[in-house]
């Protein structure tokens, strides 16, 4: 990615609250994938579409794209953390769910997280999230592709006003593209009217000192871990766990107890 279109999706993020990266995935990848979902797909409700990065290598790609990390550091510094990877599907006649916005599920604008004193009001001033979606499957106007209101992560409050369903744009991206957006943009799938599935990864990332999906530090494999390099520990979370040991037994770097206090590790 040149310096040029670096600028341009920063841009789009900070304007539009959502970005499209083409030429992120190969066609053979996104095969490969397609195919570990679509035999993952019957048991998707016990979670086989769930940490897809231990389940097949192909996934791993998924967090060690250079351009992706680029802009995913850019808005959430450095140490920012991966939430999750899980499989999307949608078949033919499904999706049309309507608008929300992912903070308000899982994130930092959840009902029950916002005390009085905001007034209803999420926090728009600066990312706290962003969601990556990872396109297996070309999005097109009519194959249950994703949708965005653009400009919609800087509206202050939470309720998705009906006109926002008016102003809505679909992510229209070839195969192997990603779109990385603000948990703050409003979206929704659209429903699929063609007779074929599609495909997608959802990935989102966070702010080291805000708390993910799961404990993915407990829960990557140890091989896993290992390929994904110096940037495991961080990506992963290591870094992030808070001690359950006094301070000075506590080895941050390694996310557990100094190995001189390693009978005090917890399993």
């Amino acid at each position: 990615m040149t310096e040029a279109e670096f600028e341009s999706h920063v841009l789009d993020l900070k304007v539009e609250g959502y970005t499209i990266l083409a030429d992120q995935l190969t066609p053979a990848e996104c095969a490969e994938a397609r195919k570990e979902l679509e035999t993952r797909y019957p048991d998707r409700e016990r979670g086989s579409f769930e940490w897809l990065f231990n389940k097949a290598r192909v996934f791993e790609r998924f967090y060690q794209l250079s351009d992706l990390l680029q802009l995913v550091r850019h808005f959430l510094g450095s140490d920012a953390l991966l939430s999750a990877v899980y499989g999307s599907v949608v078949v033919p006649g499904e999706g049309g769910h309507g608008l929300h916005s992912d903070s308000g599920i899982t994130g930092h604008n959840r009902e029950a997280s916002m005390p009085d004193a905001d007034e209803g009001r999420r926090i728009t001033s600066h990312s706290i999230a962003l969601n990556v979606i990872f396109c297996l499957s070309p999005f097109t106007e009519t194959n249950g592709a994703t949708e965005f209101v653009p400009g919609s992560h800087r509206y202050e409050y939470l309720n998705v006003p009906e006109s926002a369903y008016d102003n809505a744009r679909t992510a229209v991206a070839p195969e192997g593209s990603l779109v990385l957006f603000d948990v703050n943009t409003w979206h929704g799938t659209t429903k699929n009217q063609t007779d074929q599935p599609r495909y997608a990864v959802l990935s989102p990332w966070r702010r080291r000192w805000t708390k993910c999906e799961y404990e993915m530090a407990r829960v990557v494999k140890p091989d896993v871990l290992e390929r994904a390099g110096e940037d495991g520990p961080v990506i992963f979370g290591f870094q992030a766990q808070s001690p359950y040991t006094e301070l000075w037994q506590w080895d941050r770097e390694e996310g557990g107890p100094k190995p001189e206090f390693s009978h005090l590790r917890r399993d």
